[in-house]
């Protein structure tokens, strides 16, 4: 994970805001999704109300802000700085963490926003994962994650990428 997140940052000299680093890993995570049926990172998605907010990503990054959360983060965080709200890359990502598929979609997902507003990435991340996700919340606000399989067909990945995500994840799932 952070590798990936060293990986977005470094295309970033004057920093990056958390929402426009957020959904770069989301977007990337979904064309991989849908082109190769895998997760970039293994970071959970939860709904909040700007998009797409990976879990363990934006807990760690809190804590390097100084908010007092639970949990050890001082290996994730080595590498990281954040300073007026913006976060910053202070060391070059472990490349042998990234593939070449990873850096493909991280790639085109940092060309494709690196210019855009924040606030329209966050716009273009409430996609079908993301208000299947809000409309659980209603029912029961511990039920904000958002699927893989959620993200990969909102990313129009096919039937059959589809199926076998899920294949992979029931496998995983009796595994561990």
């Amino acid at each position: 994970m952070k590798a990936v997140v060293l990986y977005i940052m470094q295309s970033f000299c004057e920093g990056v805001d958390y929402i426009k680093l957020f959904k770069i890993l989301y977007f990337a995570q979904q064309e991989h999704l849908v082109k190769y049926g895998k997760v970039i990172i293994e970071d959970s998605f939860k709904a909040l109300k700007h998009g797409p907010v990976p879990t363990y990503t934006y807990k760690a990054l809190q804590i390097a802000e100084g908010k007092s959360l639970d949990g050890t983060f001082e290996d994730f965080l080595s590498g990281i700085e954040i300073r007026d709200k913006k976060v910053y890359a202070v060391q070059k990502p472990d490349m042998d963490y990234i593939s070449g598929a990873d850096k493909r979609c991280l790639d085109a997902a940092i060309a494709k926003y690196k210019d855009t507003d924040p606030y329209d990435l966050s716009d273009m991340s409430h996609d079908s994962a993301w208000g299947k996700a809000m409309k659980r919340i209603q029912d029961d606000p511990q039920k904000n994650f958002i699927t893989i399989i959620d993200i990969a067909r909102a990313g129009k990945a096919s039937p059959t990428m589809v199926d076998y995500i899920r294949d992979k994840q029931i496998v995983k799932n009796a595994l561990s």
